[in-house]
């Protein structure tokens, strides 16, 4: 069975941790390690996955003083034992308890340099806010980036790609993902799953909400790896029929199923 790292970055985590723990540890499949990645913490953050690592030997804690998620992924990532890697933000939580047992026999089957799945947006109690169905290219992108519609944390990608990648470039503090997805789509061809496999929690103290910095390093990393963003409804809509959830994502657009419901583990 393939392992699946699971990197979680933290830093005064102490509200939403046990949330983003309860929806790994509730996995039904079992062959996965929690590295959490903690950036010396003054809240209860440290006791919470104490507690937690009392009754769970998947759980790896290493305290580092870090310069912040990038850096502290470049850690986790180097103590990583399994074949499959992702992370996941100390607040945000995997969609259902089957989601790691969908990955798994994915990447069973063929192999695949990463995987990508849909997400949701949650909010502070859980509830979802609106849905979101992902979209990959059928071949590795050459000039043009649209594929802004990717989640990390329903990224899963091998260790091998990793390698490959080395490491983030820690001077990205809010637009380090994308150097990733960059990578990825340039050089590998990947799968999309048309499952919904994470939840992305909107907060306005998150380090996504500062979108002029964030739009200013990913038009940096843009130009490192010779790109050029577009926003082109057109090719938005092909790449959508490729990946065959082209009516899945019109009937989303005025009637979203999951909107108003609430994770649970």
């Amino acid at each position: 069975m393939v392992k699946i790292s699971i990197v979680i970055p933290t830093f005064n985590s102490e509200k939403f941790l046990k949330n983003t723990l309860d929806s790994i540890l509730s996995q039904t499949y079992k062959n996965y390690e929690v590295i959490i990645c903690d950036n010396f913490s003054k809240d209860k953050t440290k006791s919470i996955v104490k507690y937690y690592t009392k009754s769970c030997n998947k759980i790896r804690f290493f305290q580092k003083v870090d310069s912040g998620v990038a850096e502290a992924l470049n850690f986790g990532f180097s103590k990583a034992k399994g074949q499959l890697l992702c992370w996941l933000n100390s607040d945000d939580l995997y969609f259902h308890n089957n989601v790691l047992n969908i990955i798994s026999q994915t990447y069973k089957k063929n192999k695949f340099d990463f995987i990508v799945g849909n997400f949701v947006n949650i909010n502070e109690k859980n509830k979802i806010i609106k849905s979101f169905y992902s979209f990959i290219p059928k071949n590795k992108i050459k000039y043009y980036f649209y594929y802004n519609q990717i989640f990390t944390g329903s990224l899963f990608f091998s260790k091998n790609v990793y390698k490959k990648f080395n490491c983030f470039d820690i001077s990205y503090k809010y637009s380090f993902e994308y150097e990733i997805i960059f990578f990825l789509l340039k050089n590998f061809k990947g799968h999309y799953i048309n499952e919904f496999l994470s939840c992305f929690r909107i907060l306005p103290t998150a380090l996504s909400s500062n979108k002029i910095l964030l739009k200013k390093e990913m038009y940096a990393l843009l130009k490192k790896y010779d790109l050029i963003y577009t926003n082109l409804l057109f090719l938005r809509i092909f790449s959508y029929f490729r990946n065959n959830n082209f009516l899945h994502v019109i009937v989303n657009k005025f009637f979203d199923r999951y909107a108003n419901s609430t994770i649970k583990f």
